[in-house]
This record gives structure tokens, C-alpha cells and sequence, in this order.
């Protein structure tokens, strides 16, 4: 699997999808549920350059096609600065889903009602990643449980995204000299 690290600058807006089947239970009612454990990302790249420059890029994603996963750092819009609520405490559980796949154990600090804790380990992943976390007590009720942490996403070039080059800057003298803009779409994959 190929790693694709991008700047922040080139990197304009990230779309969340959160879908939810919708179950008929009579009368006019409706029951909602999460399609998905976790939310998926969506990220559209911009890459000014020149043709040379650009046509590395894009020879990766003609490589990657839409069916090779990538490895993508998301530029900056993939780290967790402020402790995110993972759940609430019921005096029973010890294992907790964390909102985001492949988390950097290194980078992850896990609270208790505000108050960092070290009395966890990292479950899942590799042992460098990870996507849930073992407490080694159980919380009490209604404490919350949040989490800070860098991760990485696994995405694919979006098939039915715009996948465009356009001439941003025509050089009159010499046409390798012409700036051009790449722009294409990455989508976070479930699984």
C-alpha cells in the first residue's frame, strides 16, 4: 500500500458522511441507525504545479485508480487536538470504541472526566495503530471517557469526483513554464 502525505494548504475541504438506514415502524414513524461504526471523511486536494510536477501526481492516482487503497496523513485535518468524547462510563465495560480507525498509540491521550489516565492499553491495529482501547478498571457512571490522538485514514481516489486539470498561469515564451492545477477527490474507506 503506497502512503500519500499531502500540505495543509493544498487540501480545501474535508466532508463528513455519516449515513443511517431508516427503518418504517408504523404510524408514520421512523427508527434511524448508523450504516457505519465510525464516520467517513471525504477530501478534496488542490496541487498547483508545474505539468512535470503534476504529472507524478496524477500518474499516482492513475495508478491507484479508485480500487488501491492509499495511506493518507490528511494534511493537518486528520489530528485530534482537543479531547473528543470516545463514551460514557457504566461501571461494566473496559473495552471502548474509539471514534476513528487507525489512531497513532504513540500520539493518543485518553480522559476520565477531564483528568489524563495511563491505566489503558491500545486493542486492535497493529500495535503502531490502533482503533479501540482497553481500560484496566471500569468507569463509573456518566463519566466520560475522551481521547486526543493523530491518525491516518485510508482512502481512494473518488471515482465519481471531478478529477480535473486546468492552466492556472500561460507562459508565452515557454509552455513547460505554464502553471497548472490538479484537483481530485479522496474517499475514506469502512473496512
Amino acid at each position: 500500500m503506497m502512503t500519500l502525505v499531502a500540505a495543509p494548504s493544498h487540501i480545501i475541504p474535508v466532508q463528513s458522511n455519516n449515513p443511517a438506514l431508516k427503518d418504517s415502524v408504523g404510524g408514520g414513524s421512523y427508527l434511524y441507525r448508523r450504516q457505519y461504526t465510525r464516520p467517513l471523511k471525504r477530501w478534496e486536494l488542490n496541487f498547483p504545479g508545474l505539468a512535470e510536477d503534476l504529472d507524478l501526481i496524477a500518474g499516482f492516482f492513475d495508478y491507484a485508480q479508485g480500487d488501491n487503497p492509499i495511506w493518507f496523513d490528511g494534511g493537518g485535518t486528520l489530528e485530534v487536538t482537543e479531547p473528543i468524547i470516545v463514551g460514557l462510563g457504566d461501571n461494566a465495560r473496559q473495552d471502548w470504541d474509539l471514534p476513528h480507525r487507525y489512531v497513532f498509540v504513540a500520539s493518543a491521550v485518553i480522559y476520565v472526566n477531564g483528568s489524563a489516565i495511563t491505566s489503558w492499553s491500545p486493542v486492535g491495529g497493529d500495535g503502531i495503530t490502533m482503533d479501540k482501547i482497553h481500560l484496566s478498571v471500569t468507569i463509573g457512571n456518566y463519566a466520560q471517557i475522551k481521547a486526543k490522538y493523530r491518525r491516518k485514514a485510508k482512502v481512494v481516489l473518488d471515482a465519481d469526483g471531478d478529477r480535473t486539470r486546468g492552466r492556472t498561469f500561460r507562459s508565452q515564451n515557454d509552455n513547460r513554464k505554464s502553471v497548472y492545477q490538479e484537483r481530485v477527490f479522496l474517499v475514506e474507506v469502512p473496512n
